[in-house]
C-alpha cells in the first residue's frame, strides 16, 4: 500500500517540529536485519538487558517475520549537539565501568554520557511515540516506533544513571517502551547504503552523533 502524499507530509511536519532533522520515507524491504547484530548487543554493550533489548524484545528471527508484513518505515534522523572528542569516542562504554583518570577527559565523558540519556528521554523517544501516535490516527494501525538504543525512561533526575527495571521484576513504563533497532538485528549501517547514505564513521572526533530511528507502518 502506497503512503498518501498528504499524510507523509503531516508525519513529516511533526517529526521536525519534534526535533527531527531529516525524514525519510522507505521501503521496508530496504531495512536490512542481520543474526548477527545482537552478538553486539551481547557482548559489549552496557545496555544489554534494559527492557527495549534482548533477552526482552522479539528475536531477529521473530523480527524479519514481523518486519515482511510492513510496507514502509519513516527513517528519522535526529538532530544532536553532543560533540565527542576522540578519546571520549573510543572509550565510551569502557569509561562507563572504569570512569577515565584524568579530570577533564572525566569530565567531558560524564557530559556525553548525560546528554545522550537526556536528548533519548526529552526528545527521541517521547517524539517517535509522538509520530507513532499520530500515524495511528492517520489509519497505519499496527505503526512501530523504535529506539535508537538503551531505554532512557528511568533516568535519574540528574541523568548519571538509568534505573531500568531489568531481570529484577517488570518493566517501569510497560507502555512507554519499544525496541532497540539494533537489539532487532537492524544493521543501520547497511541499510543507509542502499539509501546511498553513509553511516556516520567511528570514532567521532569533535563531532555529534546522528541517532536514527524507524517508525514501521502498515
Amino acid at each position: 500500500m502506497m503512503i498518501n502524499a498528504d499524510n507523509y507530509r503531516l508525519l513529516e511536519e511533526k517529526a521536525k517540529t519534534l526535533g527531527a532533522k531529516t525524514v525519510r520515507l522507505i521501503p521496508a524491504e530496504t531495512i536490512v536485519v542481520e543474526d548477527r547484530t545482537i552478538l553486539k548487543c551481547i557482548f559489549g554493550c552496557n545496555g544489554y538487558g534494559s527492557r527495549v533489548c534482548p533477552p526482552y524484545i522479539p528475536t531477529v528471527s521473530e523480527f524479519k517475520k514481523m518486519l515482511a508484513d510492513y510496507d514502509w518505515a519513516l527513517l528519522i534522523e535526529w538532530k544532536s549537539e553532543n560533540v565527542f572528542t576522540r578519546e571520549v569516542s573510543e572509550n565510551f562504554i569502557k569509561f562507563s565501568v572504569e570512569p577515565p583518570e584524568n579530570e577533564e577527559t572525566k569530565r567531558q565523558f560524564f557530559e556525553n554520557l548525560k546528554t545522550v540519556m537526556k536528548d533519548r528521554k526529552e526528545t527521541i523517544q517521547p517524539g517517535v511515540l509522538e509520530i507513532e501516535k499520530l500515524a495511528w490516527t492517520l489509519g497505519y494501525n499496527t505503526a512501530l516506533a523504535t529506539f535508537p538504543g538503551m531505554c532512557t525512561w528511568c533516568a535519574t533526575s540528574d541523568y548519571s544513571d538509568v534505573k531500568c527495571a531489568g531481570a529484577s521484576g517488570p518493566c517501569h513504563q510497560p507502555t512507554l517502551r519499544r525496541p532497540c533497532l539494533m537489539g532487532l538485528g537492524v544493521r543501520m549501517d547497511k541499510t543507509l547504503e542502499k539509501l546511498g547514505t553513509q553511516l556516520q564513521k567511528f570514532p567521532m572526533d569533535d563531532t555529534a552523533p546522528v541517532p536514527y530511528t524507524l517508525v514501521l507502518l502498515d
